[in-house]
Parts: C-alpha cells; sequence; structure tokens
C-alpha cells in the first residue's frame, strides 16, 4: 500500500487485515462501553447485535481503499478537581475534559490498531514502575486487568517503597493536560521502533490525526481503551528515564510518585526531568504536583482496599474467630445466622463511607469505591448523601446516577431524578446520565417526556444529550410524543436519527415497520441497526 496522503480515504493490504482478530476487537469494545464519557445505547446496540456484519462492512472499505475516518462526538466532562474560590471554603468551578466516543467503524478500526500493538507495547512495559492498564490474560473481556487490581498493585508500590530508611520525602508529580497534548509522531515512532508494522501505523497516524482535527498532530482521545494503552505507553519512556537516573518511581497513567531523600534532591531531579518532559511536549501540573514526607502519602493517597480491609476486620473482631476465615469480601461459606458476608462486607462499606470526612480531597473517590458495593448490597444507606451532593459534584453524576437507579421505584427518589432533569444549572453531561437512569424504569411521566422534548429541540444542547433524549421520548412518550419526534427526524443530525431509529423498537408494530421501510437505507449506521432490530436473540 502506498503511504496515505492527509484527509484522503485509505486501505488495508489483504496481509494485514488476515491478521486482526476481530470478534476480540468487539468483545474489548463491547466491555469498554461500559465506562463510555457518553451513553450511546443505540451504538451498543450495534457492537452487541450486528457486530460481524459491522466488521464486514469495515473489512470491505479498507479492501477497496475506501476507508475514510469520521470525526469523534466529544463532551466536556467535568473533573474532580476545581479553581479555588480564594478566602472562601465554598467549591469553585469545575475543571473539565474532553471525553470521546467514535461512531462504530472508526472505533472498530481504532480498537484492532490498538490490538496489534498491545502485545509490543506490554513487552516494552516496565511493571515494577509502570501500574495502569497492565494487559488482561483473559481474551473474553476487557483489554486490561481490573483497575483495582492494578491501584492495588500501585499501592503496594508506594508502599515498599516508602518503607527505605533512605527516603525521606515523595514527590508526586502530574503532567499538564496529558492526552491534550502528547505528540502524535513521537508515539507513532516509538510504536515503530517496539517493531509495531507500518502497514498498521501508516493508518494509525492517519486517524489520530483526523480525529484529533488536524491541529499540529497534537493529543489522542480520552475515554476508549486503545487511547489509555497508547497514553500510557506514551510515557514508558519517563520510567526509563527515571530508571537511568536512580531513583524508585511509580506511576498510574500521568500520576507520577517518585522517592528521594530530601528537597535538595527533588531540586536537582527536576532541573533535568522538566527538559526531558517537554521533549515529549508535556510540562507539569505546577498546581498538582507537590514533595510530601513520605508519612503525608497514606492521607493523600488513601489505600482504600487497606481501610475496607480494617473495617471488616473491626467487624470481625465482634465474631466468633470460629466462624471467621476470611479473605474480605469474598468468603464463600459462613454460617449465615452469625457471619453472613453480605452483611460483613456492607457494614464495612459503610464505615468507609462513613469516614468521608477524615480524608479531604479524596471524598469522589471513596464515593466512587463505595457506591458500587452499596449498589450490589442493594443497600439504600448512601442515597440521602447522594441527592445532597448530586449538583455540588458534577464529576461523579455517572456513578451517582447509576446508584440510584437502584431504588427508582421509590417515588421521591425517582422524583428528584425527574426535577434534575430540568435545572437550568447543570451541565449537559449530567443531565445526559440522569436520562439515562429514567431509561431504566418502566413507565414515565408525560411531564419528563415533555422536557426530553424540550431538550431535544433546543439545537444548543449536546448531540449527545439530544440522542438520550430522542431515546427518551422513543420509549415512553404515547402516540402523539412520537408524532412530534418522527416530525423532528429530517431536521436533526444523522447521529441524533440514529437514536430516533434505535427507540422504535418499543413502538406499535404498524409504527416500527414504517421506521424500518423510512429509514434503514439513511446510511451505514441506520443499516446496521436494522440488521441488530431484525435479529431475535
Amino acid at each position: 500500500m502506498p503511504d496515505i496522503t492527509a484527509g484522503e480515504p485509505f486501505g488495508m493490504d489483504a496481509v494485514a487485515l488476515n491478521n486482526i482478530d476481530w470478534k476480540l476487537a468487539l468483545q474489548r469494545i463491547v466491555h469498554d462501553l461500559r465506562s463510555d464519557f457518553i451513553y450511546a445505547p443505540h451504538l451498543g446496540f450495534i457492537y452487541q447485535r450486528a457486530g460481524l456484519e459491522l466488521a464486514d462492512q469495515l473489512k470491505s472499505d479498507l479492501q477497496a481503499g475506501k476507508f475514510s475516518p469520521g470525526m469523534p462526538l466529544t463532551i466536556e466532562v467535568p473533573k474532580p478537581y476545581r479553581i479555588r474560590v480564594k478566602g472562601s471554603k465554598r467549591l469553585g468551578p469545575n475543571y473539565s475534559r474532553p471525553g470521546s466516543i467514535l461512531l462504530p467503524r472508526d472505533r472498530l478500526l481504532y480498537q484492532v490498531l490498538a490490538d496489534q500493538a498491545a502485545p509490543l507495547i506490554q513487552k516494552k512495559t516496565n511493571v515494577k514502575r509502570s501500574f495502569s492498564h497492565w494487559l488482561s490474560p483473559d481474551t473474553t473481556g476487557g483489554m486490561f486487568v481490573s483497575t483495582r487490581e492494578c491501584w492495588n498493585n500501585l499501592q503496594s508500590a508506594l508502599s515498599n517503597n516508602s518503607k527505605s530508611e533512605a527516603v525521606k520525602y515523595v514527590l508526586k508529580i502530574d503532567v499538564a493536560n496529558f492526552f491534550g497534548t502528547l505528540n502524535q509522531h513521537t508515539l507513532i515512532n516509538a510504536l515503530s521502533d517496539a517493531g509495531y508494522p507500518k502497514a498498521y501505523f501508516s493508518r494509525l497516524e492517519a486517524i489520530l490525526v483526523r480525529y484529533t482535527g488536524e491541529r499540529s498532530s497534537r493529543g489522542i482521545l480520552q475515554g476508549m481503551y486503545p487511547s489509555d494503552l497508547f497514553g500510557n505507553y506514551y510515557l514508558s519512556a519517563i520510567d526509563r528515564f527515571l530508571s537511568d537516573y536512580g531513583v524508585p518511581s511509580a506511576r498510574y497513567v500521568d500520576d507520577l510518585y517518585i522517592f528521594i531523600r530530601s528537597v535538595a534532591e527533588a531540586d536537582r531531579l527536576l532541573r533535568v526531568l522538566i527538559p526531558v518532559l517537554r521533549s515529549y511536549d508535556l510540562s507539569l501540573n505546577e498546581a498538582k504536583s507537590v514533595i510530601m514526607p513520605k508519612s503525608a502519602l497514606a492521607t493523600e493517597e488513601p489505600d482504600l482496599d487497606s481501610l475496607f480491609a480494617a473495617a471488616v476486620a473491626e467487624i470481625s473482631e465482634q465474631l466468633d474467630e470460629n466462624d471467621f476465615d476470611a479473605d474480605y469480601g469474598f468468603q464463600s461459606e459462613w454460617d449465615e445466622e452469625t457471619t453472613d458476608p453480605q452483611a460483613l462486607e456492607l457494614q464495612a462499606t459503610q464505615i468507609l463511607f462513613d469516614s468521608l470526612s477524615q480524608y479531604p480531597g479524596n471524598e469522589e473517590n471513596i464515593e466512587r469505591f463505595c457506591l458500587p458495593l452499596f449498589s450490589t448490597a442493594g443497600s439504600d444507606y448512601a442515597v440521602a448523601h447522594v441527592m445532597e451532593v448530586f449538583k455540588k459534584r458534577p464529576s461523579m453524576a455517572q456513578i451517582y446516577s447509576a446508584y440510584l437507579v437502584r431504588f427508582l421505584e421509590v417515588a421521591s427518589i425517582h422524583e428528584f431524578l425527574q426535577n434534575l432533569l430540568v435545572d437550568g444549572d447543570l451541565l449537559d453531561w449530567q443531565r445526559m446520565w440522569i436520562l439515562a437512569a429514567l431509561l431504566q424504569v418502566k413507565e414515565s411521566a408525560d411531564d419528563s417526556v415533555k422536557a426530553g422534548l424540550k431538550i431535544l429541540a433546543d439545537a444548543n444542547r449536546h448531540e449527545a444529550l439530544r440522542a438520550i433524549a430522542a431515546i427518551y421520548i422513543g420509549r415512553f412518550g404515547d402516540h402523539t410524543r412520537r408524532k412530534s419526534l418522527v416530525a423532528m427526524y429530517s431536521s436533526v443530525s444523522n447521529y441524533i436519527q440514529a437514536a430516533i431509529f434505535y427507540s422504535s423498537r418499543s413502538w406499535p408494530a404498524a409504527e416500527r415497520s414504517n421506521a424500518k421501510a423510512s429509514w434503514s437505507g439513511h446510511g451505514p449506521l441506520h443499516n446496521l441497526l436494522s440488521v441488530a432490530m431484525s435479529k431475535k436473540i
């Protein structure tokens, strides 16, 4: 294949195509959807029910040399970190980062290109210094070892490095706007040096430039497995530099922990490290980088699993030791009357959750740890708290909504989310997750459907939010509301049109048939939705 000309369609030779495991890529995408920054059930429906047809479409385009990358769908996602309000304890505005998804053909190509690079990257990763996004040996699920396992390994490394008597301080470094500033050409060159075949890396370079808007070849999309893989690999050069320099370090994505003997040593190190980072088009986040005594690390970066284990131990002391044979939360055979493992785990979760005030700055980390456990246990222990802080912590909207879903049969909680939907102070990203939660109920009041129509009709709202509003209207609206939805079809983007078509799955047979006849031919995305909807599973 000749070199790719910027902006032109391209293909891939037969040998390279035949080396691709399409089923593996689709499995990884389906798993990756769980943590997407944008909720797009109509796209997930395609991966799950028409994945092989999607792969055939992509292969056909690549074989014919007619693949042309599309544009990502990107939304501003609030970060936990906030602008300080000087002289006040009040919370300031959130910083944000761009979170993206790709349309199915683009995402599948991005994933297969990452899959081809993954084994090479694994060989080049120093797992004694880098603890994020380790490749999973299990090829039937996610691409990476679980976040919890990786984080636990990081905590062990932090603990072990802190035990050295020579270490007195920890230099914690955060890279400023890491995903937005890394140099694509530097990444591609590093992959080439690692043995990544040109048939793949030239295509990867072409889509990276396209997906980031051809803006000086800087940055990669955030929020998908391939970007996690490539971003983590980009900083392996910094791991090597610190190894050569002779200082212990541990890294989790772009957070670096460097163990030093003195503040003066940090000064000497930074004089050389900052220029090295700059050579990779990176810089320090001055507001979040800090030198701390190693004794402060446990407070700054609490090991939540250790705290959880301590809570279990605290409770278990009250039990007969003969009844307790535990590896917290994973016990299999206890006396149910006195040592129910779920009850013990729930009590431990409550203790950890109640410690929020003891770890200022880490509240959201503790919430992210505890709320899924409460949800699994069906416990409403944190409901009142979540309802109180929902608006105050925009970055947690996805987690909060997923937790409250378990209790939507409670009228006050359902009403709470419905009221938030029309709250003018909320970001579109927050409203999207509220609608995602409300989609899980069996029926909805017409007032909420009306609110969804207002969102859909507002061209100033984000495409991702408007698409979910369309799905919500299509699912819960009556005949009149569906007619309004159909009338808006021609005035919205192809992405929202696909959402409307997807929502027709729940319509009466005649309306569903009309939707298919009218819309299934409106491009590759609609065609795949039609295939997916025709399958009985």
